[in-house]
């Protein structure tokens, strides 16, 4: 099992916002049915809460290539014009596939589990030269944070590389044309707000250091989404 990640930019910011709008009844009725009818299951959706202008696509694949199998297809096209009517084609969007390390299915951080009210989504952006060993040192520093984040008011917690290998980098410092790997994490919280108090935990603070010290990251982003069932 793989998980497809897509992440874009809308043509109508806030337009995910609410159940009947345009746009969510295109992801229910059209694009998750298609997906589905083609191999996905368990699609989530949501809007970035930070940055309501990008939204995010979470679908379960039983593998790479079935994925690519789709996309390949003759009906893809047809799925493709569907997708182009509520994303801003003039600004960057990005598909990753990541086989989470620590299950096969995301899905009960993601909103299978009625009490998660927010996803916490971070991708983290590594070069695209690191060495078998620096991709070993971040599962390491995961692995050490994993367990304090488990023990607070977390509601699932999952990570992992994404299969590609040379995704854009999006930070601010980034050279023009930067390539890198991506480690992606997904936490389940009841509200944002859980995730605001375990920062303040002297928990939290005592073993961050696992995950700011390591070694050659050069970007991260940090988002909360409500997700939403498709």
């Amino acid at each position: 099992m793989i998980t497809e990640i897509a992440t874009f930019y809308l043509k109508e910011v806030g337009s995910l916002a609410e159940l009947n709008s345009s746009a969510s009844k295109l992801i229910r009725e059209f694009i998750a049915p298609e997906l589905i009818a083609n191999g996905a299951r368990d699609i989530y959706y949501g809007q970035f809460i930070e940055k309501p202008e990008m939204a995010i696509l979470f679908g379960q694949w039983e593998s790479l290539q079935a994925h690519k199998d789709f996309m390949s297809s003759p009906k893809y096209k047809a799925h493709a014009t569907y997708v182009n009517t509520i994303i801003d084609g003039s600004k960057p969007a990005s598909i990753i596939h990541v086989p989470f390390k620590s299950s096969d299915n995301p899905s009960p951080a993601l909103g299978a589990n009625s009490k998660v009210g927010a996803t916490e989504v971070v991708f983290v952006y590594f070069p695209s030269t690191l060495t078998s060993t620096g991709r070993d040192s971040v599962i390491s520093a995961y692995d050490k944070m994993r367990p304090v984040i488990e023990r607070s008011e977390s509601l699932g917690i999952y990570d992992g590389w994404a299969v590609e290998e040379e995704v854009a980098n999006p930070g601010p410092q980034a050279s023009e044309g930067e390539k890198s790997k991506v480690y992606v994490s997904l936490v389940g919280w009841a509200e944002v707000d859980a995730h605001a108090r375990f920062m303040k935990t002297e928990d939290f603070l005592q073993n961050i250091h696992h995950l700011l010290e390591m070694k050659e990251m050069r970007h991260h982003q940090i988002y909360h989404v409500k997700l939403e069932a498709a």
